[in-house]
């Protein structure tokens, strides 16, 4: 247990934010590693670009090969950006909003701080004792040097580290097989319907409007942006649609987190959805969009979003990932000099042209899909498995239990 583990504060057995230990020449190369960089998920830092000393060496935060960095601002703290930096050279330097932390070799394995400071209760406890205002609050040091952290012998503490290290390798493979499902998708949708860009099997070219669901009267059910108000939005009730349910891959993503009322939803029905609507975001990453699959029997678009539905003879999975997949790569669809959607309204919606494929091919393409996704499930929930183990190996080895 804790109890019997020596312990000690942070800053007794690590160097924090310490200066460079020695001048550099104009001209030496550096690597830079920007936040971006640090990858959350698999604690390391990716794509360091080489720079010269002179062009860094005011403004930025030095650190040595192997040093820990640790997001202080938020919302980077607390989406878990800490990383132990490996760099091509001996100095590094980075984003301001890091804070370093170098374990003294003789007192604190690396990787053994890094996964103690990796764990979800630090990053609460971080996100308590933040200070600044609004949009700009940051850990302060004397967080992190008064954390305490179990102390076992450096051996030990070697063999911890190399355990969760495994199980965080495992934890990446599998995320890295639902990104090739991803990536796989996008190759079969090449295969079958050829670059949209070219359209090489020479398919109809079709516009939007065509493709969409008749009302009772007979008239187009256009795409429709909802009119609902943030003041409307309660803690519980009809799910809520936002730019949150959507995911860069064209693929809807649960849980809601917003809600209205039974009857403020009766009287905005008009923008209920429906599974197997188009579901669009018109504001942040505009044009990014998915197929409605929530199993909700009623839900509703919040005012960033714009839903269209779709009649028989076009395949919504068919068209979000032609508009996912192909984005930038199709002339017809461009609104904006790069390939991306500079704006979005439903005036645009209604004037998209597109290569339109038979509708078997379409079918044929909806199959492979919903097989696809279906490994997908099985993968992802191996991986809620993967992150549980974790997280229960990290709570024991700070316990001294492991």
């Amino acid at each position: 247990m804790m109890a019997s583990l020596r312990t000690a504060e942070l800053a007794k057995i690590a160097d924090l934010n310490p200066p460079l230990d020695a001048p550099l020449r104009d001209d030496e190369p550096v690597s830079f590693i920007p936040m971006s960089a640090v990858d959350a998920e698999t604690a390391a830092t990716n794509n360091s670009v080489a720079r010269c000393y002179v062009e860094v060496s005011k403004g930025y935060t030095p650190f040595l090969d192997g040093d820990l960095l640790v997001a202080k601002i938020t919302p980077c703290f607390e989406n878990g950006k800490i990383a132990q930096a490996v760099l091509g050279r001996r100095v590094g330097f980075g984003s301001t909003e890091f804070h370093v932390v170098r374990p003294h070799p003789n007192q604190a394995d690396a990787r053994y701080v890094l996964h103690f400071l990796r764990q979800e209760r630090i990053r609460r406890e971080g996100e308590q004792k933040m200070t600044g205002s609004a949009g700009q609050r940051r850990v302060p040091e004397h967080f992190l040097a008064g954390l305490r952290i179990p102390l076992p012998s450096l051996p030990e503490q070697r063999r911890i580290a190399q355990v969760l290290d495994r199980a965080e390798a495992l934890r990446a493979k599998r995320r890295a097989g639902l990104a090739q499902l991803d990536t796989l998708i996008q190759a079969i949708f090449l295969d079958m319907f050829g670059d949209p860009a070219t359209n090489p099997k020479r398919f109809p070219i079709r516009t939007l409007v065509e493709f969409y669901a008749s009302r009772r009267d007979g008239t187009k059910c256009g795409p429709f942006g909802s009119a609902l108000k943030k003041s409307e939005l309660v803690a519980s009730g009809i799910p809520v649609w936002n730019m949150d349910n959507i995911d860069l891959a064209g693929r809807m993503a649960l849980p809601f987190r917003m809600w209205i009322t039974e009857n403020k939803y009766r009287q905005l029905e008009t923008y209920a959805v429906t599974d197997g609507d188009v579901i669009i975001s018109r504001a942040g990453t505009v044009g990014k969009m998915c197929v409605a699959n929530s199993g909700y029997a009623e839900s509703i678009i919040s005012t960033n979003l714009i839903r269209v539905r779709f009649g028989r003879d076009l395949l919504p999975v068919y068209f979000v990932s032609l508009m996912t997949y192909c984005k930038g790569r199709i002339g017809r669809l461009k609104t904006g000099p790069d390939g991306a959607f500079t704006h979005m309204s439903t005036g645009i919606i209604d004037k998209l042209k597109f290569p339109y494929p038979p509708l078997k091919l379409q079918q044929r393409f909806a199959a492979i899909v919903e097989s696809v996704e279906q490994q997908r499930s099985s993968q992802r929930a191996h991986l809620v498995e993967l992150d549980t183990l974790f997280a229960s190996l990290q709570h024991r080895a700070f316990r001294g239990e492991l």
